[in-house]
C-alpha cells in the first residue's frame, strides 16, 4: 500500500494557509456588518428627517382657498380646506363691515355670497386652530346690476341706487323681520328708511325690469344726529362764536375751522358742549361738524364780520 508522508515543512504551510483564509473571511464578515449597520442607520436618518421635514411643512402650512364666481345667479363661492380644523372665516366687500362665516372648526368649508354690481374688491380672511391667519383677496367687475349705496343718516339709513336698466322695486327688511316693498320705475333712486331705536340689521335688495338684482346687508344704528347751534356773543370784552351741540346719547368730537385756518379736532365723549372761540379783526367764519358715537354728523357754519 501506498503511504503519504507529510513533512513538517508541508505541514507549518497548510497551517499559514488555512489562518490566512480564515483572517480574510473575518474582515470579509466583519464589513459585510458594518455595511449593514449604516444601512440601517442612513434608513433610520432618511425616515427621521423625512418625517421632521413633513411636520414643518404641515406646521406652516397655509389655508387653501378657492374663489369662484357663478354669473347665473350672481353670487361667489368660497372654497376654503386645511389639514388642520378652520376656527374663523372673515370676508368683507371693499372697505365696508366685515362678515363672519361659520366655520364649526371643520377643515373643508364652502360658503356661497352675494355678487355685488360694479367693480369691488373681495378680500377674505382665514384663520386656523392654531391661530395662523391667511388673507386673500379678488377684484370683480359686473355689469347690468344694480348698485346699491347706504349712508347713514338721523333715524335711519339713506339708500342710494343707480341702474343702466329701469328699476322695477326695492324691498327691505330690519333683523329679518316683515318685507317692505318700494316701487320705483326708473333708472335711479334715493330715498331714507326710517330705523328702529338701537342697533339692527337692514337687508335690502334692488331688482330692475330684467329681474337682475342686487342685495346688501348692513348693520344700523337708528340714533339721531347731534343738534349744534353758533352764536356772536361779547364774554369779558371779547368778541367770540359760542359753540353749544348736544347728542341724546354722546358726542364723541367735534372739528372746527375759523376762516382759512387749520381743522381744531376736540375731543368731547359727554352729551353736551359748550365753547368759545374768539374773533379776530374783519370777517370771522366759523364752521363745526359734530360726530356721536353712532357716527352721524351735524355740521353748521356762521359768518360774522368784526369791524
Amino acid at each position: 500500500m501506498n503511504q503519504i508522508i507529510v513533512t513538517g515543512e508541508e505541514r507549518a504551510n497548510n497551517t499559514k494557509k488555512e489562518k490566512k483564509v480564515l483572517g480574510i473571511n473575518t474582515i470579509v464578515i466583519f464589513y459585510a456588518i458594518s455595511i449593514i449597520i449604516l444601512g440601517i442607520c442612513i434608513i433610520s436618518g432618511s425616515v427621521y428627517a423625512k418625517d421632521k421635514i413633513t411636520k414643518e411643512v404641515e406646521a406652516n402650512a397655509s389655508p387653501s382657498v378657492q374663489i369662484d364666481r357663478n354669473d347665473n345667479n350672481n353670487t361667489v363661492e368660497i372654497k376654503v380646506s386645511h389639514i388642520r380644523a378652520i376656527t374663523k372665516i372673515e370676508y368683507n366687500w371693499n372697505e365696508e363691515e366685515v362678515k363672519i362665516i361659520n366655520t364649526n372648526n371643520q377643515k373643508n368649508i364652502t360658503e356661497s355670497i352675494d355678487l355685488p354690481g360694479g367693480t369691488n374688491t373681495l378680500i377674505v380672511k382665514i384663520t386656523e386652530e392654531n391661530g395662523k391667519t391667511a388673507t386673500y383677496q379678488k377684484k370683480y367687475t359686473v355689469g347690468n346690476i344694480p348698485k346699491i349705496e347706504l349712508e347713514a343718516v338721523s333715524n335711519g339709513v339713506k339708500v342710494i341706487s343707480t341702474s343702466e336698466d329701469e328699476i322695477d322695486y326695492i324691498t327691505y327688511s330690519w333683523d329679518d323681520g316683515e318685507q317692505q316693498k318700494i316701487e320705483v320705475g326708473k333708472n335711479n333712486y334715493e330715498g331714507i328708511i326710517n330705523a328702529p331705536k338701537g342697533q339692527h340689521t337692514l337687508k335690502i335688495e334692488v331688482v330692475d325690469k330684467n329681474k337682475n338684482k342686487a342685495t346688501k346687508t348692513q348693520v344700523v344704528v337708528g340714533a339721531t344726529a347731534p343738534t349744534a347751534n353758533i352764536k356772536a356773543d361779547i364774554i369779558e370784552g371779547k368778541l367770540v362764536f359760542v359753540i353749544d351741540a348736544e347728542d341724546s346719547d354722546k358726542i364723541s368730537y367735534i372739528e372746527l375751522t375759523l376762516n382759512e385756518g387749520e381743522k381744531q379736532t376736540i375731543n368731547v365723549n359727554e352729551k353736551t358742549y359748550h365753547g368759545q372761540v374768539e374773533m379776530i379783526q374783519g370777517e370771522n367764519r366759523l364752521k363745526i361738524s359734530v360726530y356721536n358715537e353712532s357716527g352721524l354728523e351735524t355740521t353748521i357754519g356762521r359768518k360774522f364780520d368784526n369791524k
